[in-house]
């Protein structure tokens, strides 16, 4: 299930939160360079409980060739959704493709206040079992645990989600409906994360459902015999991962707090309190969710007490950046928030260097809202250097990524745009 926490507005442009596409990119060799001890655990835990933590008994997978149709009302995503399937069909090596006739899985628009009154959190959401909204409405489906095997699935898009939600939809819930239906905050490299860096399938996802659909594992096998055949699995299709590691337990508290924190529809005292929290305790548990916490709390505390975001962002960046490396997604969207606190301190060359990379990162995995925020900090730092022409080229960029990501919603835009501005000094 996708969900959005955040809302629009610099929220947004700053949390860099959605993801456009592009590919993790990959070790020297090929592959996931994790252990494959540790993905494993990763793969039970996706395939045989739901995010709500209730457990599956059996593998479920599709057996056969995949069709998905498109909502005649999503029409201008028709290239999108190819692109989507073209990635799994090469990198999953799944038969799967869009067809206008009968499908497996069906793409729907719905109206927003009535998937609402469902899923009160989801932006968007995949039901197995039915063919209908008309038939979630009336609650007409067995739960993911009830499932005997797949054969029928329905992706429910709210008709108010903007244009980058939709795109972001589109992969993860797509790949949820082939079979891995639980998301894991302490897994940093894939969609299947509620905190959204990721929002196109990764190398990672593509070996997940690469693995759930090779052709040792069949529709009904219980835990053990999948857990079972996963080592010779993973030792053929992935080799990058022939190494020692060690799994990240889950947090379920941590859970809790970061997801009060992230959510706008909460007071902002029980927010902040959730974020100080959620800090606290991912210091345990260390490596992207503490940085991910410190981002939070960073952008709760940024616009009144900048002097406790600062260091918050700074160090987000600097783990980000020595355990994940300087091209990876998420240390560029930790530099853009370092970036916009040296903006509000008037380090306007600092900031142009500190963004460089951070935009080439953008770039490479064609993130429209992460190369809007950076942009748009680029352009105010570029003209209070003299440097027109650049702030003029960063503008007019980030005016086109915000457009691409927002759609037409000139509202979303503007107002996104002014908090950006207000971080600007006050005495220039």
């Amino acid at each position: 299930m996708f969900r959005i926490f955040l809302a629009m507005g610099v929220a947004a442009f700053l949390a860099g939160c959605v993801s456009g596409s592009g590919p993790v990119n990959m070790p020297v060799g090929g592959g996931v360079a994790r252990s494959n001890a540790v993905i494993a655990d990763e793969f039970i835990s996706y395939m045989f409980e739901t995010e709500g933590g209730v457990r599956i008994p059996r593998l479920l997978k599709y057996e056969g060739p995949v069709r998905v149709s498109l909502d005649g009302a999503l029409g201008g995503y028709r290239g999108d959704l190819q692109s989507v399937l073209a990635g799994m069909r090469q990198a999953s090596g799944i038969d799967i493709a869009l067809t206008d006739g009968a499908a497996n899985i069906r793409i729907l628009q719905v109206p927003a206040a009535a998937l609402k009154q469902i899923y009160p959190t989801a932006a968007c959401v995949v039901v197995p079992g039915v063919r209908s909204f008309a038939e979630v409405q009336r609650r007409q489906f067995p739960r993911w645990s009830r499932q005997a095997s797949l054969s029928s699935a329905v992706v429910l898009i709210p008709d108010d989600t903007p244009p980058y939600i939709i795109r972001a939809c589109l992969n993860e819930e797509i790949a949820q409906a082939l079979g891995p239906v639980n998301d894991q905050y302490r897994v940093s490299d894939t969609v299947f994360n509620d905190d959204n860096v990721f929002n196109t399938l990764t190398n990672y996802d593509h070996l997940i459902l690469r693995l759930l659909y090779s052709p040792e594992l069949q529709t009904g096998m219980g835990q053990a015999a999948v857990r079972a055949r996963l080592p010779a699995l993973l030792a053929r299709e992935n080799p990058a991962g022939a190494r020692s590691g060690n799994s990240a337990r889950a947090d379920s508290r941590w859970k809790a707090l970061i997801e009060t924190a992230m959510n706008g529809a909460t007071p902002r005292p029980a927010r902040l309190s959730a974020a100080e929290k959620s800090v606290t305790r991912a210091r345990r548990l260390g490596g992207h969710r503490l940085a991910h916490a410190l981002l939070i709390y960073g952008r709760l505390t940024l616009r009144d007490q900048p002097a406790l975001a600062a260091p918050a962002f700074q160090e987000a960046y600097q783990l980000n950046l020595s355990q994940l490396g300087p091209d990876n997604l998420r240390t560029a969207l930790s530099a853009m928030h370092v970036a916009a606190v040296a903006l509000k301190a008037g380090e306007y060359a600092a900031m142009i260097t500190l963004t460089t990379p951070a935009l080439a990162t953008a770039k490479r995995f064609n993130d429209p809202v992460l190369q809007a925020g950076i942009q748009s900090l680029r352009a105010l730092a570029f003209a209070q250097l003299g440097q027109n022409r650049a702030a003029q080229a960063a503008r007019v960029d980030s005016l086109a990524q915000a457009r691409y990501a927002f759609g037409d919603n000139a509202t979303h835009i503007i107002s996104a745009q002014a908090q950006i501005e207000g971080l600007m000094p006050r005495n220039n």
